[in-house]
């Protein structure tokens, strides 16, 4: 158990900072931090907190901690410093990946030197996966973390309170069994710098561990190859947390494969259909765990796309990636995910060692084919733990210094001029080809017989479609299905606002923009879609009103002020 792990030691003093507790007890206040590189604070994805950081932060607070967390990726190390050195921290925690690790070391080295005192613990994959190495290098750190982080911060807290030293520096943490029994990411309510709960929030882990043993991926060195699984009404309980306390409408479920098993799927969507949440969501699949039943039954409960890990049009490929799923899965995969009106997401890869100008044809080949409607294209990365990393350290050719003498974010297998003129033209292909790729109408047609004529998400979809050609009528035509079927559900109401207000018809904007302040209270950008309406229809109080609460439910989005300010004008 965690707390074996724990051996009484005399504290030097300088290891504790922060108060007294309600019961006489000393605290000690613990930051958690994330920064991204300096040319990645423009990436949505990699600027925003890991959800693990998150979580973390609210098993801490549900602990009765003093705990803030802190997003400094728009800051910069030197300046995130100076706002930490404000909190006085006794401890801090710094959450290490491989794209963000030389931000994160000169962090903690300027840490060390300005916060003597501090206990500076560090986790994440990247930390995980080269602890020994990392202490090493970095003799700044006093622990590293390998495995969840969750209970084991919590233990090194109260070790230190208790005026004992963990057993260290690394501390290994056996897998928490029950994922129902952490409190939401959301849930957390104490300090937080740099973090949008609109935005933060709406990304979701429902799992841990993967099965698989993909070449290029870390996965099952960090979370192991067993899967633990959150509960399909623990999920469902998430989302109508955070659909009443941020208004969130919108989620991305980030499991390496949420289809993995079936029946937990299938369980999921069903109390989702049932509790009417009336959620739209992502997610992301392997093509080989999928089938056409699931596939609807995902769309019947909100979800609008499925992002699958394709890679390579190329069997041999596939193969060196030890995908095992091969180019027949991934066109069964997305037919039928096109069938039942998904919006279909490929991630691919090129650069692998050995791939050639052949393989990359066989990859146009298969986006002709499969026809996604999107995609991102990448090179072959480097991960500590991948089969690929660990295949040529055995082998001489790299070891771990690459990670401390290469700075940049990205450390990638191949640097020659191919591998960047190849990423280009799959990038290329996967834009032409949208011409293609996208639903028409009777594409909606054939959604509508295979998922019923009720399914809400193919009404969206298809009004957004129509509303995008400015067909209004045949937009509205559909989004009045949503709000006839399901008066209680929040998107018909908000399209239909939308095309009402793009038509100028701001009166009937504004009656539906109002029904989605009523169903959802806590959701900014009714209010803020409300405000624009009755600046519309000339009833500057009633904007002034919204916009302001608007503003209190969300004070990051600057199209709350900037409408705020022409309202005031």
């Amino acid at each position: 158990m965690l707390e074996n792990i724990l051996e009484r030691e005399p504290l030097r003093e300088t290891a504790l900072a922060g108060g007294v507790g309600p019961g006489g007890e000393r605290t000690m206040k613990t930051a958690l931090v994330y920064l991204c590189e300096p040319g990645e604070r423009g990436d949505y994805f990699i600027s925003s907190l890991p959800v693990g950081l998150a979580s973390i932060a609210a098993y801490l607070e549900s602990r009765g901690r003093d705990v803030a967390l802190l997003n400094y990726s728009a800051l910069g190390y030197r300046r995130a410093l100076e706002h930490l050195l404000k909190l006085r921290p006794g401890l801090v925690g710094v959450s290490l990946y491989t794209h963000n690790r030389a931000e994160s070391l000169r962090f903690i080295r300027a840490l060390r030197k300005r916060l003597p005192r501090a206990v500076i613990v560090a986790g994440g994959p990247h930390a995980g996966l080269l602890a020994e190495p990392l202490l090493k290098k970095a003799r700044e750190i006093d622990y590293i973390i390998r495995g969840e982080g969750e209970t084991a911060l919590d233990m090194i807290i109260g070790s230190l309170e208790k005026n004992s030293r963990p057993a260290g520096p690394v501390i290994d943490t056996p897998p928490i069994a029950d994922l129902d029994s952490l409190p939401f990411p959301g849930a957390y309510g104490g300090p937080a710098y740099g973090m949008d709960p609109n935005e933060q929030f709406k990304v979701i882990i429902t799992s841990r561990g993967c099965p698989y043993s993909c070449a290029f991926c870390c996965s099952p060195s960090l979370w192991g190859r067993r899967v633990r699984f959150r509960s399909a009404e623990n999920i469902a309980d998430e989302m109508a947390y955070l659909r009443k306390k941020y208004g969130i409408l919108y989620f991305s479920i980030r499991d390496d494969n949420l289809t993995l098993k079936k029946s937990r799927v299938m369980r999921l969507c069903r109390v989702l259909i049932e509790r009417r949440l009336f959620v739209m969501w992502n997610c992301q699949s392997r093509v080989d765990t999928v089938d056409e039943e699931m596939l609807a039954e995902i769309k019947r409960a909100g979800c609008e796309q499925v992002q699958f890990g394709v890679e390579t049009g190329s069997p041999r490929v596939l193969s060196l990636y030890d995908k095992k799923a091969g180019v027949e899965d991934i066109k069964n995969a997305s037919r039928m995910a096109r069938r039942v009106g998904l919006y279909l997401f490929f991630y691919l890869m090129a650069g692998m060692e050995g791939e050639t100008e052949s393989d990359i044809k066989k990859t146009v080949s298969l986006i002709r084919q499969a026809l996604p409607g999107d995609g991102v294209v990448s090179p072959v990365a480097l991960y500590p733990g991948s089969g690929i990393f660990e295949s040529l350290k055995s082998k001489g050719a790299l070891d771990d210094r690459i990670w401390f003498e290469n700075r940049d974010s990205g450390v990638f297998l191949r640097r020659d001029p191919a591998v960047g003129e190849w990423v280009a033209r799959l990038v290329n292909e996967l834009g032409m080809i949208r011409e293609w790729s996208w639903y028409r109408a009777k594409d909606f047609a054939q959604h509508r017989a295979v998922t019923g004529a009720d399914c809400w998400v193919t009404d969206i979809l298809e009004g957004d479609y129509y509303l995008d050609g400015e067909n209004h009528g045949g937009a509205e035509r559909c989004y009045e299905r949503v709000t006839g079927n399901f008066p209680d559900n929040p998107w018909g109401h908000l399209r239909m606002g939308k095309s009402r207000f793009y038509a100028a018809d701001y009166p009937s904007a504004v009656e539906h923009y109002r029904r989605v302040t009523e169903l959802v209270p806590s959701y900014y950008g009714g209010r803020l879609k409300l405000a624009e309406s009755l600046l519309g229809v000339g009833d500057r109080e009633g904007a002034l009103k919204n916009a302001a609460e608007a503003l209190r439910l969300n004070p990051h989005d600057r199209r709350i002020r900037n409408l705020l300010g022409l309202i005031k004008k």
